[in-house]
């Protein structure tokens, strides 16, 4: 006697019948219970079982049971032994390669079992037509179809199931239907539901979900309200479809009326579509019906919710809405019903407080991670570099380069370093940064190169930013618009006009908006008035690019800063649109620098119209009176900014000290800590000026008067 006992299952003799073999197969596939499959494998190999004379069930249900628990292998090798198969035998294959995510497999699979019912296998007999498909192996290739997203083929079969008669049959139907929305072809789908007999909320529901899952978001609304005319009721499973779509069209004027259905069918308690309603709603923003949503499930079920995409959705939907409040009380929420540890609600939370600029919330969630993943450390890095704690944030990016945190920086680490070196004016940081780049292969992302192009240019080392650019395999528009704007920055128009007409003349990328604001810029910084005004007039007549108000301003800007004030006043004049502060400020910038008093006081009423609580304009015109010599009306506008309690924002600088560290300081800060050093490097800034200065007579303008 062969013991194949185990605690759930009775044992299982020599003689044993094959029905019982069947049912214990039937029992270790349910629990994917590889043991127990090989041990009645063995059993019904002792027994001749699975002799060809003998029935097909033993075997098959011994081929489902195998491929049920993934061993795959040993599945295929029991069909190579076995000369007879089914209907059922091609069944369970085909959809095992389906679970598997191997559609090809599961249509060769399709191909096998025609060619074996066309007389493949000699043993078959020959009056036994149980290989031929059946509506089982019609909705198994189906799926395969949709699953490999190939019309095509879902075609062709379509065309095969026709001709064998099967497309009566409403489970075939409903394979189709889904089949088409799956490979996107929601017109063939609902061409089907329509001319089928039995069109149920199954067949609309497949439609509706095709469409979504193929992004054909206003498709699934309109099939949605076509089944709701049909007279036919969605289910919870529709709903989640529907939901998905208005949430991903962000159609905020569908939430309410969706919303009022669920409730009308009687399906707010069921936990996903409560959930898919918080998602939607908090991913566009609406916290206070997340809110009202959460809060009504907390006090239904007593406890919270512990689905982590729907939670992280809550918080995503606090931060974008920037209602702090709540997402502090969903935290404190977290903590007394032990969420934690989770690292996909931990990394939400960091990024809420990011957000808000709440940078020790931030560290304190960070530092209470029992594990980190590579979004925990560029959330915290990201979120120091943009809080001027630069010099931690580069430490905590050498302990994750070390392999102090188990992990390696990604493409986002590196652009947030390379971005803080840039703000932070930190050039030395920078280069070794740009070494650790090239060592570890992120020097070949163009998106990397596009940043270091643009903190070299900012950092003063416009011949490294030339470099990488020269350098770049791919150069993506971003690139190009990058090295002009550098340029600009550095008062070298021509270069600027250089790279701009390379670009014109490479065909691919085609400039855009920001190229035009980037080069008109340039030219204007460089006294090229005649160069930036055509630029400006080409963008419309050569490229099709409708100026937008930053292309006027810059114009106002090129004009003024060369003294052109008659032409500045008549273009705007001209302008289709009425001036906004874009325009007035730099114009007003303009006059200060050209001491036009008359015209600044003009421009200075407008901005007073446009921007009357700001202090940038009252400063900007009471220099323009000082420099003027008008110091009574430049007393009065201070006096004026002093009673209504505005006052000019602090300037200050940042200075790298022995290409280490980095020290932000404002004018005359004798108390900042670090003192003795910021005033050392500037006492040799001022030697090496004064150096200069015997050269002065070399120096040209930037702009021509």
């Amino acid at each position: 006697m062969l013991s194949l006992a185990t605690p759930s299952s009775p044992p299982l003799t020599q003689g044993g019948s094959t029905a019982s073999s069947v049912a214990l197969l039937r029992g270790a596939a349910a629990r994917r219970d590889a043991k127990l499959t090989s041990a009645v494998h063995a059993a019904l190999l002792k027994s001749g079982a699975l002799h060809p004379a003998q029935p097909l069930p033993a075997s098959n249900s011994l081929l489902h049971a195998y491929l049920q628990c993934g061993l795959l292998s040993r599945a295929l090798r029991l069909l190579d032994e076995t000369p007879r198969r089914d209907a059922a035998t091609y069944a369970s294959l085909i959809s095992a390669h389906c679970r598997r995510g191997a559609p090809m497999d599961a249509l060769r699979a399709f191909l096998d079992m025609l060619e074996w019912g066309a007389g493949g296998a000699a043993d078959q007999a020959e009056d036994d037509d149980t290989v031929r498909p059946n509506e089982f192996t019609a909705a198994a290739v189906l799926q395969a179809c949709g699953l490999a997203r190939d019309g095509r083929l879902g075609r062709m079969v379509h065309g095969y199931l026709v001709a064998g008669g099967f497309c009566g049959d409403p489970f075939v139907v409903g394979s189709l239907v889904n089949m088409y929305a799956k490979v996107g072809d929601a017109a063939s789908a609902r061409r089907l539901v329509l001319g089928s007999p039995c069109r149920d909320v199954v067949s609309w529901t497949a439609i509706i979900s095709g469409c979504v899952l193929n992004g054909m978001l206003e498709e699934a609304l309109e099939v949605f309200v076509m089944m709701l005319e049909d007279g036919v009721l969605p289910n919870n499973v529709t709903m989640l479809s529907v939901i998905q779509a208005c949430s991903l069209m962000g159609a905020s004027e569908l939430f309410g009326p969706v919303h009022a259905l669920v409730v009308l069918l009687e399906l707010e308690d069921d936990a996903s579509v409560v959930n898919s309603l918080i998602m939607m709603y908090a991913k566009n923003g609406f916290v206070e019906e997340v809110m009202r949503l959460f809060n009504g499930a907390y006090l239904k079920s007593g406890s919270l919710c512990s689905n982590e995409d729907v939670l992280a959705a809550i918080l995503y939907g606090c931060t974008i809405s920037g209602y702090q409040k709540n997402g502090e009380g969903i935290h404190a929420h977290l903590i007394k019903m032990g969420a934690f540890p989770s690292i996909g609600i931990e990394n939400s939370l960091m990024g809420m407080y990011a957000r808000f600029e709440q940078v020790d919330a931030v560290h304190l969630v960070f530092s209470g991670m029992e594990a980190k993943d590579i979004v925990s450390w560029n959330t915290i890095i990201s979120c120091l570099a943009k809080s001027d704690h630069v010099n931690e944030a580069m430490e905590l990016f050498s302990v994750l380069h070390a392999g102090g945190g188990g992990l390696a920086p990604d493409f986002v680490t590196i652009l947030s370093i390379v971005q803080a070196c840039s703000n932070a004016g930190l050039l030395h940081q920078g280069q070794m940064l740009h070494g650790c780049i090239m060592k570890s292969g992120f020097i070949y992302d163009v998106s990397i190169c596009n940043a270091l192009i643009s903190m070299y240019a900012k950092l003063g080392r416009i011949d490294f930013a030339e470099m990488i650019f020269e350098r770049m395999d791919t150069k993506d528009l971003v690139s190009w618009n990058s090295m002009i704007t550098a340029y600009g920055m550095h008062g070298d128009g021509r270069s600027a006009l250089r790279i701009f007409n390379q670009l014109k003349d490479a065909g691919t990328p085609v400039p855009n908006a920001i190229t035009f604001v980037s080069v008109i810029s340039a030219c204007s910084h460089a006294g090229l008035i005649s160069e930036g005004y055509k630029c400006f007039e080409s963008m419309r007549m050569d490229h099709g690019i409708e100026p937008s108000m930053d292309h006027y301003a810059c114009v106002v800007d090129l004009l003024g800063r060369s003294g052109r004030f008659a032409e500045a006043e008549e273009f705007i004049r001209d302008m289709p649109v009425p001036p906004n502060s874009s325009i007035w400020g730099p114009l007003l910038a303009a006059c200060q620098l050209h001491g036009n008093v008359d015209l600044a006081e003009k421009a200075a009423n407008e901005l007073s119209a446009l921007e009357p609580e700001s202090d940038i304009w009252r400063v900007s015109l009471a220099n323009t009176y000082a420099l003027a010599g008008r110091w009574k009306d430049a007393a009065m506008i201070r006096t004026e900014m002093r009673r209504v309690g505005l006052r000019k924002e602090t300037g200050w600088s940042f200075v790298d000290v022995g290409g280490v560290e980095g020290f932000k300081f404002v004018s005359a800060d004798t108390g900042h800590q670090e003192a003795e050093k910021i005033y050392s490097v500037w006492h040799s800034m001022n030697k090496h000026m004064a150096d200069l200065a015997a050269d002065v007579h070399k120096l040209v303008p930037i702009s021509t008067v």
